[in-house]
């Protein structure tokens, strides 16, 4: 079975580098399950090993910045395990070291880190424009905007070479907010029952009810006749991804037999990451169903990397992820197979970003407009036209 070890570290290092976003993702998917849990096994608690994880991964992403990386022969899912665990003794020996003991080489480099994720940690909790006040002049150690940083860190303050030093780094903050959108993805929330409060006049319950029967009755009616559809509404009719990825690709492919050279040749590898990633996919379980495809668009020989690109903005956009989805997107160079579905697509993307910011409805009626042109379809076509008339004011 191809596993993520399959790929060099240069591969992953050349992600980190050229596309920041998409390699801690990628890292994320790959390796974030499997680190976390052999370090609870190992006697930390979950939070502390995922904190861990983001520091290795800003790590990581710092070497790919200055051009190191470590030796080939040291597979990256180990190199991010002891990276993760070397954070975690650092973090519970820095608790117990006598006063006046120095770090090694080691632990000062691990500690400058943790030191940076704790002022970006402290960043990210200014308003706005402190914030973009402090990264565009990060030398500057004094001010209203630097004196509400010290008071954010309040005991963990750093003197203000170290505080400086971090700002400066605009690059590593930009990656740890990547983590910590992930860590955010990652985690559970819990499902609360709300109590219920017995009505003791049944008379009384049921004349409430009845009341509430005709008031929602009138308001459903209001509702399907009379309102507009919400961007969420008309997201959710018109969002039709395929049941099955695997089924999708076969019929695209044999729409293009006749042209080898515009539906590729795929390998055998390639076809094993396609069904492992769709028996995921029509389980439900889209988090998984991306790392088969990931490994695909890792491999820069992979014949069917359009594919991998394309089936990764669907299932983004089940993860509610349009950001990534449009990129994905923007990867694919075979339009001659997929040119009618980015348009579409990406209207779909808009339309899910548009469900959290409603000002942005006549953005994307106009992205709605300009992709009709390229639909040929006759019925998506024809939907394109409702979604732009609903759409419009």
């Amino acid at each position: 079975m191809t596993s993520p070890e399959y790929f060099s570290n240069d591969a992953y290092f050349n992600s980190l580098r050229t596309d920041a976003s998409f390699g801690v993702s990628t890292l994320y998917s790959l390796f974030r399950e499997d680190t976390v849990k052999t370090l609870v096994a190992l006697g930390w608690e979950e939070a502390e090993a995922a904190y861990c994880f983001q520091l290795a991964v800003c790590d990581l992403a710092r070497w790919a910045r200055e051009g190191y990386q470590p030796e080939e022969n040291q597979p990256l899912g180990q190199l991010l395990k002891e990276r993760s665990l070397a954070h975690a003794a650092l973090l519970k020996s820095t608790q117990e070291r006598e006063a006046g003991m120095e770090p090694s080489a080691e632990e000062a480099d691990l500690l400058r880190s943790q030191q940076k994720a704790a002022v970006w940690l402290a960043l990210a909790r200014l308003q706005p424009a402190c914030q973009e006040a402090l990264l565009a002049e990060p030398t500057s150690a004094e001010g209203a905007c630097f004196e509400a940083l010290q008071s954010e860190m309040g005991a963990e303050a750093l003197p203000s070479d170290r505080l400086t030093a971090a700002l400066a780094d605009v690059e590593g903050f930009r990656t740890w907010q990547y983590t910590v959108e992930h860590e955010h993805a990652w985690q559970k929330k819990p499902v609360s029952t709300p109590a219920v409060e017995p009505l003791r006049n049944k008379t009384w319950r049921w004349i409430t009810l009845t009341f509430l029967i005709v008031m929602v009755t009138a308001y459903a009616v209001y509702q399907f006749f009379f309102r507009p559809k919400t961007v969420a509404e008309l997201y959710a009719s018109n969002f039709n991804p395929p049941r099955s990825l695997m089924a999708d690709w076969e019929k695209r492919r044999a729409a293009y037999t006749s042209d080898a050279a515009s539906a590729g040749v795929a390998t055998e590898a390639c076809l094993m990451l396609l069904h492992k990633a769709d028996v995921f996919y029509q389980q439900g379980d889209y988090r998984s169903a991306t790392d088969p495809l990931l490994l695909i668009v890792l491999d820069t020989a992979a014949a069917c990397q359009a594919d991998a690109w394309f089936y990764l903005s669907i299932i983004h956009l089940h993860l509610k992820d349009p950001v990534t989805a449009i990129q994905c997107l923007a990867k694919i160079e075979d339009l001659e197979r997929f040119g009618e579905d980015i348009y579409w697509y990406q209207v779909m993307a808009y339309l899910q970003i548009a469900q959290n910011t409603p000002h942005q409805r006549e953005r994307v009626a106009k992205a709605v407009e300009l992709a009709i042109p390229n639909i040929q379809n006759p019925k998506r076509r024809a939907q394109a036209e409702a979604l732009l008339e609903s759409l419009s004011p």
